[in-house]
């Protein structure tokens, strides 16, 4: 049986689709989410990678019951561990060559 199409007109398009995800959410938390995307300017692919990572983790904290202050707390633990994986990340690649 097909699903029934969400007609909302804040509703996500499809659920690949992380732009309209990050426009549907209150500023401060599309903010938040779209965050850790900053590592693919620093780090390239390995950054951009990480940040997406963080962005579908963020996404997930956002769409949670939690209150405001537990899902921005847990959204900047999301983007400062995005962070230190890439650095972590990167430290060994440099130790390595």
């Amino acid at each position: 049986m097909a699903d029934m199409p969400d007609l909302r007109a804040d509703a996500p398009k499809k659920k690949g689709d992380w732009a309209a995800q990050i426009r549907s959410l209150p500023r401060w938390q599309g903010i938040l989410a779209a965050l850790p995307l900053g590592l693919l300017f620093i780090g390239g692919l390995i950054g951009g990678l990480i940040g997406a990572l963080g962005l579908v983790t963020n996404l997930k904290i956002a769409r949670t019951a939690l209150t405001p202050t537990w899902k921005a707390l847990s959204m900047v633990g999301v983007i400062i561990g995005a962070a230190v994986t890439y650095l972590l990340l990167a430290a060994a690649l440099v130790a390595a060559s």
